[in-house]
């Protein structure tokens, strides 16, 4: 019936407790596929021992031919699986032991979706310590959050039909952060129908403790390489909704630029860049919603925001343009306020 894909680069040291989380499942007819991507630490020879401990285990290197990463790694186990549902689980993450039960209950009663979306805790070092959920439900539209990065779920938090994966061209290699965010973006873009289960319990748990993974070692702005990719990825996203015949409305216009604009942004705040941040907001103004006009209160709004890092008392001045202008402006406050509702405080009883 399902499918749980596993890509895994050097994660020995949380390895078995992630396939002991799958191995401790209450619901029976699942398959394991791991694909490593030439660790160069133990990872293989634990997966030889849980291949030998439970055939449902299927393990594999990625081919030579193919290009490192995990998006690569996830595209292959999806390409070898032989299952109808499949769910993406990172090699440092765990399971519930009722996950799969859980998930496979709900598509037989509501199995017109091509998606479904479940709870997920954040934790440290200890699941048993996770508090804190990966996000909540506000009054904003799905894909307007997904546009100013306020991601409802994570890697593991849906359960696809595997023919909906494949519809979409499964992972993007060639993006080396933003993997699953990239995906769930695209689900939504692509008209996907899909359910969230935020009334029932979490089902997984996210590791938050280990900083060495590119994600989190990635830097947000302070690398212009990096910076530029972002810019690129947020460009795009306009042209695939272009493609899926999903045209964004005003309001999903707004927040996409709003988010471009604060990382144009960076280029004069961070970098000292101004023309390449004036080449920006010329490009940004030329979106069906914004006028050429616009491009001086971007330039303006920017040189206050960029004044009261040195000067705090210009911050008066800011607010107040911020105020009249109000109308003109993009929302460069869009990523700070995501930040704000990204997880919700509370308690296991609660569940």
């Amino acid at each position: 019936m399902i499918s749980i894909l596993i890509p895994n680069f050097n994660k020995a040291p949380y390895l078995r407790e992630c396939l002991d989380s799958v191995l401790a499942q209450t619901y029976s007819d699942w398959e394991c596929i791991v694909v490593d991507d030439h660790s160069i630490d133990d990872s293989w020879e634990i997966l030889q021992e849980y291949a030998q401990k439970d055939t449902r285990f299927k393990i594999f290197i990625r081919p030579e031919k193919l290009a490192k990463g995990g998006n690569t790694c996830r595209n292959f186990g999806l390409t070898v699986s032989g299952e109808s549902y499949c769910i993406f689980l990172d090699s440092d993450d765990v399971l519930t032991d009722f996950c799969l039960k859980q998930r496979l209950e709900t598509i037989d009663n509501f199995p017109e979706n091509d998606f479904w979306v479940f709870k997920s805790l954040l934790f440290d070092q200890n699941p048993s310590d996770a508090v804190n959920l990966w996000n909540i439900e506000t009054e904003e539209s799905d894909l307007i959050r997904f546009l100013r990065m306020d991601a409802l779920w994570q890697t593991t938090g849906p359960i696809y039909k595997k023919s909906f994966v494949e519809s979409l061209g499964g992972f993007n290699e060639s993006l080396a952060f933003w993997q699953d965010y990239d995906l769930h973006l695209r689900a939504i873009i692509s008209g996907g129908k899909y359910l969230k289960l935020f009334n029932l319990p979490p089902d997984v748990y996210i590791r938050e403790g280990d900083k060495r993974s590119l994600s989190r070692s990635t830097p947000f702005t302070s690398d212009k390489e990096i910076l530029n990719k972002r810019i690129d990825f947020f460009k795009n996203i306009e042209v695939y909704s272009f493609q899926c015949g999903n045209k964004f409305n005003e309001k999903e216009s707004f927040s996409r630029c709003s988010t471009l604009f604060y990382f144009i942004a960076q280029y004069w705040i961070k970098h000292g860049d101004f023309e390449l941040f004036k080449i920006g907001c010329k490009a940004m103004s030329e979106n069906i919603f914004f006028s050429e006009v616009s491009i001086s209160f971007y330039i303006v709004h920017v040189a206050l925001i960029k004044s009261t890092l040195k000067y705090p008392f210009i911050q008066i001045v800011k607010d107040g343009f911020e105020k009249i202008f109000s109308t003109q402006l993009l929302d460069y406050y869009s990523l700070d306020k995501s930040l704000l509702g990204r997880i919700s405080y509370t308690t296991q009883a609660s569940f």
